[in-house]
């Protein structure tokens, strides 16, 4: 029997929550040798928020692929989305409520600098595939 190849190239979706993972540690270590435990551990929450969101969001996207199920496709995407914004609401909510002492604007730049790295993981993929 023939095996179905899939039309999607998940070498992005790969690459990008990779290095997403990847900016967690380094970021909260970053943070850690410039200012304090305080910063390093709201950055790494924030950054870990940004990681669960969108690792959400493409597991839920690239489940099913092909021309036949594109309208599986499309609502996999939107279910996604949603679930990615409830991920993001979820957490930042949790951690400004729970956790303390805690840095707002390192949590929100640790999210941030995480989400930077979808600009990121094309130029890498892109760079490899040559």
């Amino acid at each position: 029997m023939a095996q179905v190849k899939r039309m999607i190239d998940l070498r992005f979706a790969k690459a990008q929550v990779c290095l997403q993972a990847l900016m967690i540690p380094v970021s909260a270590f970053i943070a850690w040798l410039l200012k304090d435990g305080t910063a390093a551990k709201s950055i790494a929450l924030g950054a870990l928020v940004c990681w669960l969101a969108c690792s959400y969001f493409s597991w839920q996207s690239f489940r099913t692929a092909g021309a036949r199920a594109s309208r599986q496709v499309l609502l996999n995407m939107y279910k996604g989305m949603m679930g990615k914004f409830a991920i993001v609401m979820i957490g930042f909510a949790l951690i400004l409520n729970n956790v303390k002492p805690l840095s707002p604007v390192a949590l929100f730049c640790g999210f941030i600098l995480v989400q930077m790295m979808s600009w990121v993981a094309p130029f890498l993929v892109s760079r490899r595939t040559r």
